[in-house]
């Protein structure tokens, strides 16, 4: 039976965790895959929780309602809106504004899907409105992949910010990170993904400059603390025992057992190899991996193989990850 996987994503709360599942780049000039004669690429290891408040580039439909223009015309769910006529929407306010100058008449709209855009006319009605909910604004918790100290960058998640309904990756306009208080722990169980309770800390920690499938990018405040390791390259990286280095007590930054089951594939940037946590203390306290742990780093033999991007929804103690590699060339291209 095919294995069932979940992905939590980000909603508007300041008190909520994402399968960051988190959110969750450096001088990878020189990162070789190939077991090429190159430069070793150091990178410092996160594990360490952030809130990430990210705003989209557009205005993104969550929910159209039955026989209402927006419906008439094709849209559904997941739709991002980036333009009405000749101007360019940025925000749900820049859509609700142009939608009632153009009440009762024909209008453009402009709307991103996938990465796909194109042209949709519909006609508000005489209240500008064409029966769609948006939003343009989300939060949620992530973990820290790791940073690189020669360029500041920050790679987080191991996945993208995707909308919840169509799992299309979001476009960024802009974002920040802010330090977090854990709060407490929902163990998972099967069938019920646990999760990461935490609230955001006053005032900003860094920003985010990109949201790719990969992960997300971006520029920290203050380097975090802790010994830089080498980036694994693909032929390093082993079926076997590795540890996470997560956090699931507030303050508390730790190593977990692990062990890598199998390795899928470390050419693609989605699921590379599949993981099963061994450590009896982790177990205990989250029932696995639970949302909020995506982008925890991946260390095997003294090197960064990767970070924890899904749980296994049938399975807690199994998720995915994504090689580092994948990571660092989305991060070397920004």
């Amino acid at each position: 039976m095919k294995k069932k996987t979940v992905m939590a994503c980000c909603a508007a709360s300041l008190v909520l965790s994402l399968l960051f599942g988190a959110f969750s780049i450096l001088p990878v000039r020189s990162f070789a895959q190939n077991g090429d004669k190159q430069s070793e690429v150091l990178l410092v290891p996160g594990g360490t929780p952030f809130g990430v408040r990210f705003r989209t580039d557009g205005a993104v439909i969550f929910h159209v309602k039955e026989g209402s223009p927006a419906g008439s015309a094709g849209l559904t769910a997941g739709d991002v809106v980036v333009g009405v006529n000749a101007e360019t929407v940025h925000s749900g306010s820049d859509l609700q504004r142009l939608l009632r100058a153009g009440k009762g008449e024909k209008t453009v709209l402009r709307v991103a899907r996938g990465r796909k855009t194109w042209k949709l006319a519909v006609v508000p009605d005489e209240n500008g409105e064409i029966g769609v909910h948006v939003r343009d604004s989300l939060a949620g918790i992530g973990t820290l992949s790791f940073f690189e100290p020669q360029s500041g960058r920050f790679a987080g998640l191991g996945h993208g910010i995707c909308e919840t309904h169509s799992k299309e990756l979001l476009p960024l306009g802009e974002g920040s990170l802010s330090a977090v208080r854990l709060i407490g722990i929902v163990r998972g169980s099967p069938g019920a993904p646990g999760q990461l309770r935490g609230i955001f800390c006053p005032g900003t920690t860094g920003k985010l400059t990109s949201n790719e499938e990969e992960g997300i990018f971006g520029t920290l405040d203050e380097p975090p603390a802790g010994e830089a390791l080498p980036a694994a390259k693909a032929e390093e990286l082993r079926e076997g025992r590795a540890v996470i280095r997560c956090t699931v007590t507030d303050g508390r930054t730790d190593d977990y057992e692990i062990e890598i089951e199998r390795i899928i594939s470390t050419d693609s940037s989605g699921k590379n190899f599949l993981l099963r946590v061994t450590d009896q203390r982790l177990i205990e306290q989250t029932g696995g991996i639970v949302q909020g742990m995506s982008g925890s780093p991946i260390i095997q033999n003294g090197r960064i193989v990767g970070a924890v991007t899904h749980v296994l929804l049938e399975d807690p103690e199994r998720g995915y990850g994504i090689f580092v590699g994948n990571m660092l060339k989305k991060m070397e291209k920004r």
